[in-house]
Order: C-alpha cells, then structure tokens, then sequence
C-alpha cells in the first residue's frame, strides 16, 4: 500500500509540476523574439515545421527552402533587430494543433538610424515529437 501511496504522491507532483501546452507556445514565442536579436536565423527556420510557410506582406507565400532563404542572415537587407517582442492576444488549442494572434513589436537599427515598428499576426502551431512548431505564419505592419 505505501508503494502504491508513494508512486501516486510522485505521479502527483510530477503532473503539477509539467507545463501546459499554452505554456510551451508561449516559451517558443520568447526564443522567437530571442533569435531574432541575436540574429540566429537558423534557429528561427527550426522553429517551423518542415513543411511550414510564412506570409510576409507584398509576397507570395513562401516554404521550404524559401522559407530558409527568406530569414538568411547573408541577405543584403541592411538593418539588424535589437528589440522583439511578441504580445499574443489569444492561444487556443486543439489536441496537437493550435493557433495564436496578436501584435509584435521591434526595434531596428541600419547605421545610426534606430527604427520602431509594430504589427498584427496569426500563427498556426503543430506540436510534433512533444515541441510547438509554426506551420503557419502570416504578419504585417500596422502604422504607429
């Protein structure tokens, strides 16, 4: 019986003890924004699932090696990213699908000119081999 008691205690607090799926998506949120100033962009194509696809505004949908070429820090885009952050609005979650919105917000520096923006976005998540990825994701600017 004690062992019984024992291993129901340890199950018990093993389970109090588990993030929440809503606590995961929003743990792979931070290490998005994080990447994204430490311009590690191989991490960011990782955090997409291997058929996953971004909608940046005025282009045409983008996956695969798309996907990798479009966050490859070698491309001439001029700036770099010293503030990120992501603000979700809502996350709802369906077994091992989920979706978020919301609004994101960042700071850019190109020489010694620093600019702020912000936006609206939706992500669609899958969960595979027990991690949030983004299958889809779609953004845009909104004025400040």
């Amino acid at each position: 019986m004690r062992i019984i008691t024992a291993l129901l205690i340890v199950t018990f607090l093993n389970a109090s003890h588990a993030q929440s799926d809503e606590e995961l998506i929003r743990e792979q949120i931070q290490l998005f924004s994080q990447y994204m100033i430490n311009g590690e962009m191989e991490k960011i194509v990782d955090c997409y699932t291997e058929d996953g696809k971004i909608m940046p505004a005025r282009t045409a949908i983008l996956e695969g090696k798309d996907l990798a070429e479009y966050w490859n820090p070698s491309q001439p885009r001029g700036s770099r990213t010293t503030y990120h952050k992501i603000l979700p609005e809502e996350i709802k979650i369906w077994g091992n699908e989920a979706y978020d919105y919301g609004y994101y917000e960042g700071t850019s520096v190109n020489g010694d000119v620093e600019s702020n923006w912000k936006g609206k976005y939706v992500v669609v998540w899958r969960k595979e081999e027990g991690t949030w990825k983004i299958y889809l994701d779609i953004w845009n600017r909104v004025e400040e």
